[in-house]
């Protein structure tokens, strides 16, 4: 190749890279929510809301909404923001508004404010997910190693080290941050068997998600494909957020656009030689009734609690929603319960129903920060 022809080439490379964001790595508007979290306002409820914002929710669709008045911060659902037939009974939903509930009070908590939480205040409206009344200064502030693990927690969607096991403590420690909500409990899975029975149907319902059109578009939607979508939409899954080796990473976002049916490929091949295979342990969050959003934004009140208490610990975590999506879409269209009717065997007691599997295990690759929309975008008058 004529030198001529390298050098245009190379430079088409290099403008690509800079234009995918290459060089760019949790930088622009839409990364600043991580970096500004405690800045300009400490101490007020927006400062409140800055924490709320940073906690996992599903496809990172950021399904909320605040509002605040003098002596109280009100959480909403925004359906608006629903991941479709993904998650048609908004199972996910709840549990990420959970997450989100779950930050604010540790920043009420950290900034001296008392607090006191009512879920669904208002019985006719059910969008109205939880009233958080407040007092300024009533409190000593109480800066807990989870308040402080905030703006480092992201979902490790990567290898873990399978070789390298959790200790026993481990799983105690977590059980034990939930005492105070009797509705929410965790089932462990630590044994090959165990483990091989999970992997294998999380990778089943992976298949069927693909197979169902509509699912596999509906969790398409949701990912960004480009920088600059990053950028104007600050939410969804990105290449960065997938926990990829670095020379992987950067091949990914220089490379042209892949096909739905290739990303289905890559997703499909993720979750058995990646995320199944090097799980050294999954967990399930297991409620009274699977179907009660109290009980729901309580579990996701205990996920935010274990993945801030694992970061502390240098544990990373992954939500396995696979088998309750295909659990939620089997009651939506009223077909034979397949993978509803494994819950109902792995949770393994007929008083609780499993709400949503993961994985955890120490890290090989470190999780980067996903996009968020700004406090401005999600504070309603």
């Amino acid at each position: 190749m004529a030198a001529g022809a390298i050098a245009v080439l190379g430079a088409g490379v290099a403008w690509r890279a800079w234009d995918q964001g290459v060089f760019s790595t949790g930088e622009g508007p839409a990364y600043e929510p991580w970096l500004t979290w405690e800045g300009g306002d400490a101490a007020s409820p927006r400062h409140l809301v800055r924490a709320a914002i940073l906690a996992a929710n599903p496809h990172n669709s950021q399904p909320w909404r605040f509002h605040i008045q003098p002596g109280s911060i009100d959480l909403f659902a925004d359906r608006s923001r629903n991941i479709g037939s993904i998650d048609p009974l908004l199972r996910e939903m709840h549990i990420g508004l959970g997450c989100a509930l779950e930050n604010l009070i540790l920043a009420a908590s950290a900034q001296g404010f008392g607090h006191k939480l009512a879920l669904f205040p208002n019985p006719n409206e059910m969008a109205h997910v939880a009233r958080v009344d407040l007092e300024a200064g009533s409190e000593p502030k109480s800066i807990s190693p989870l308040y402080a693990a905030i703006p480092h927690r992201h979902t490790n969607r990567g290898a873990y080290d399978a070789a390298r096991a959790l200790d026993p403590s481990v799983f105690n420690d977590m059980q034990a941050l939930g005492k105070d909500l009797p509705s929410v409990s965790v089932r462990w899975f630590t044994s090959a068997d165990s483990r091989r029975r999970i992997g294998e149907l999380v990778v089943q319902a992976t298949e069927a998600i693909i197979s169902d059109r509509q699912q596999s578009q509906d969790s398409a939607a949701w990912f960004r494909a480009s920088w600059q979508e990053i950028q104007q939409k600050r939410d969804g899954l990105t290449v960065d957020a997938q926990a990829l080796p670095g020379w992987m990473r950067a091949a990914a976002k220089v490379l042209p656009p892949i096909s739905q049916e290739q990303s289905e490929r890559i997703w499909l091949k993720s979750t058995r030689d990646v995320q199944v295979a090097t799980a050294p342990a999954f967990g399930m969050l297991l409620v009274r009734d699977a179907a009660d959003n109290s009980n729901r934004v309580q579990s996701g009140q205990l996920w935010q609690r274990m993945h801030l208490w694992a970061e502390t610990k240098g544990i990373a975590m992954q939500p396995l929603n696979q088998m309750p999506e295909r659990t939620d879409r089997e009651h939506s269209l009223g077909i034979e319960p397949r993978f509803g009717n494994a819950l109902k065997e792995l949770a393994g007691d007929p008083g609780w129903e499993v709400l949503m599997p993961f994985r955890l295990g120490y890290p090989t690759v470190a999780a980067l920060a996903s996009p968020r929309r700004s406090v401005d975008e999600v504070i309603v008058a």
